[in-house]
Order: C-alpha cells, then sequence, then structure tokens
C-alpha cells in the first residue's frame, strides 16, 4: 500500500482522457478546439458539433468570425458560411449521413482580414462505437475492482485466522 502511495505521489501531473472525436490545435496565435456531442456520434442520428476558439491563454475570443465546413472523402457535404459570433463558442446541430471519417475545416478571418484555417478528424462509427466505449470503461474499472476484492477477501481470511484462534 505504501508503494502505491509513493508512485502517486511521483505522477507530476493527471490528465483526464481526451474524448474519442475531440482536438486542440493552436494556430496564428489563436486555440480551436473541436468535439462532438455525443462522444461517439452514430450514422443517421442527430448530433452536436462543438467548437471552442480561445485565445492561446484559453480566453473566450469575441465577435470572432469563423467558418464551419465538413467534408468527406475531399466532398464538400456541408457548409457554414463565415459569420460573426459573439462568443468564441459554437454549436451546430448536424446529422452525419453515414459511417467514416470525415474532416472538419474551421477557419477564422481575423480583425486584420487575415484567414486561419485548422482540420480536425470526426470518426463516425455504427454500433461499435458503444461497444468500444464498454470496453474502455471496463478496461479501467476492472483491476480497481479486482485489487478490491483481493483485499477484501484477504482482511476476511485474516479476520477469520484471529477469531480461530482466539
Amino acid at each position: 500500500m505504501f508503494a502505491l502511495l509513493i508512485m502517486i505521489a511521483l505522477i507530476p501531473e493527471v490528465q483526464g482522457h481526451q474524448m474519442f472525436n475531440s482536438e486542440e490545435e493552436k494556430i496564428g496565435g489563436y486555440k480551436i478546439a473541436v468535439a462532438t456531442d455525443p462522444e461517439i456520434p452514430g450514422p443517421g442520428n442527430p448530433s452536436h458539433l462543438l467548437v471552442v476558439i480561445t485565445d492561446y491563454d484559453s480566453n473566450d475570443m469575441i465577435d470572432v468570425k469563423a467558418w464551419i465546413k465538413i467534408l468527406k472523402d475531399d466532398i464538400l457535404i456541408h457548409e457554414v458560411v463565415p459569420k460573426i459570433y459573439s462568443t468564441g463558442h459554437i454549436d451546430i446541430g448536424y446529422t452525419f449521413p453515414e459511417s467514416g471519417l470525415y474532416i472538419i475545416e474551421v477557419g477564422i478571418i481575423t480583425p486584420q482580414g487575415k484567414e486561419i484555417m485548422s482540420k480536425f478528424n470526426v470518426g463516425i462509427l455504427q454500433t461499435f462505437g458503444y461497444i468500444f466505449l464498454a470496453m474502455i470503461l471496463v478496461g479501467a474499472f476492472m483491476p480497481p475492482t479486482i485489487i478490491g476484492t483481493i483485499l477484501i477477501m484477504r482482511r476476511r481470511k485474516s479476520k477469520q485466522a484471529l477469531k480461530v484462534e482466539s
């Protein structure tokens, strides 16, 4: 137990896992993050494309002019024309028509008129996505469950041994 505490203390920082369909990129003084809701959208099911545009210090941008394109196999299938957003938070409802890999292009037009563009990958999966998520959860919770069971069994065994000796 003491060794486990020492190992935990030696970990310099801890980060939660990045969501399956989320990416972030710093470019031209901006930080652009894209994610999907649900985390693993299925084809034909309504989903949301979440885009957040901030400065490098993660401060929300105000009155940011941006556009978004969704491509599959290098073919444009959906476009949000350049528009001024009062905050850097953009939420677009979209239903991906089929499974596969999509490219999300996010463009920013700076106040100086310069265009900055970044590309992000988004995977759309059939029900396999839920199986994948379930496997991750099982993998995360199984080791602590097994270790906890072993510790409880040892404690019970040692208590029974003390009762037999008494």
